[in-house]
């Protein structure tokens, strides 16, 4: 008989039935040693990332003695973080080979990767330094120090890090759209490094876009459009903007205008764009903040145009499946002054104060959530 010490039921005296069935059952503290554990699986990946496991192995297999060599450690040590690797599923690992990369690792775990996760990774918990400080940050109502106090300091590495999903998904959601007018206009707000203006421009060859971002972030959305369009086409005028030089406006190749500036403050044209786009901002937002700005993307639709708003919305019933969401909605308590994540029917109602119909809800890509809603 094999006893369990962490589990308490397994110390009765399994000939006494009459004690087992007139006392509850006692459950395991597995639950609780998943949660330690996730702790330490994220900082082992994070080591292993610092330390270049991955890439040494991006080559072929190694044996640990030449691991140890190339990422600077002792034998020992990286063969027990290499060995917990293999647990995870991110290594495979033969006596006569060595450690190589599994298929996961190989996809998402290698800086020049096309799918690369190297850098959402480090960030997508936000500061680490907030996490401890969560219990005093939920009782004062916001962090001590916010992300927006310094945007410069950590949304630039996190807009980068999350283009290459985010273009997955508005690759999908620009396939399932039609521009209203034979010249569209698509406006992205938040843009980061433009994966949701990239793709409505490769799916919609007459469309432009206006890329409205923070001016500490803007430079990565410049970045990220000068290297897929270029400077060489001819600028072209976005319709009804007002927004110029004098207000932070950069021209970035012939079918794109980004702008530098609070997407809270930064005039909009009116009535004029095919697509809005709300990119993983509303989650940063109060709920006051989040209401305006479904309101002032509502104002800058055409007729028959359309609001996308990506996001991780809150499940009305608490799941197991919907832990990610409710664990991203934390993270921005954490360190951020927003409200975290909202809920799909609070979401329809702003939609609909602000004189838009509630569309479609779509899953392009598992874990990604998109509400479209349209103007009549």
């Amino acid at each position: 008989m094999t006893v369990d010490l962490s589990d308490p039921s397994d110390l009765r005296d399994p000939s006494s039935s009459t004690e087992l069935a007139s006392e509850p059952v006692v459950p395991g503290p597995a639950p609780i040693w998943e949660v330690i554990h996730g702790f330490t699986r994220y900082w082992a990946v994070v080591a292993a990332l610092g330390l270049g496991l991955f890439e040494q192995l991006a080559a072929g297999p190694r044996p640990a003695s030449a691991l140890a060599a190339a990422v600077g450690v002792d034998e020992h040590r990286t063969a027990l973080l290499a060995d917990t690797l293999v647990a995870l599923g991110l290594l495979t690992h033969e006596p006569a080979v060595g450690y190589r990369l599994g298929a996961v690792a190989t996809t998402y775990l290698l800086a020049g990767a096309p799918r690369t996760m190297v850098a959402l990774v480090r960030g997508a918990p936000g500061p680490h330094e907030r996490w401890p400080e969560l219990a005093e940050t939920l009782r004062r109502g916001a962090p001590a120090v916010r992300i927006e106090d310094d945007p410069g300091g950590f949304y630039p590495a996190l807009a980068a890090a999350t283009a290459p999903v985010q273009r997955q998904v508005a690759r999908a959601v620009a396939a399932t759209l039609h521009p209203v007018g034979p010249e569209p206009l698509v406006i992205d707000l938040g843009a980061g490094a433009a994966p949701w203006a990239l793709a409505f421009l490769a799916a919609w060859p007459r469309a432009r876009a206006l890329a409205v971002e923070l001016p500490e972030v803007v430079a990565v959305t410049r970045r990220a459009i000068d290297a897929e369009i270029g400077g060489a086409a001819v600028d072209a005028a976005v319709g009804g903007a007002t927004v110029g030089a004098e207000s932070g406006a950069v021209r970035a190749g012939g079918r794109v205008r980004v702008v530098a500036g609070d997407y809270h403050e930064v005039e909009l044209p009116n009535a004029a764009a095919d697509v809005v786009v709300l990119g993983h901002v509303l989650r940063a937002e109060s709920v006051a903040g989040a209401r305006r700005l479904v309101a002032r993307a509502a104002a800058a639709l055409r007729p028959g145009g359309t609001l996308v708003v990506t996001d991780y919305p809150r499940p009305e019933v608490p799941t197991a499946p919907s832990a990610p969401a409710l664990l991203m909605g934390l993270t921005m308590l954490a360190s951020t002054g927003g409200d975290g994540i909202f809920r799909v029917a609070d979401l329809h109602g702003w939609m609909r104060a602000a004189g838009l119909e509630p569309a479609a809800t779509l899953q392009p890509l598992p874990g990604q959530t998109v509400m479209t809603a349209r103007r009549p």
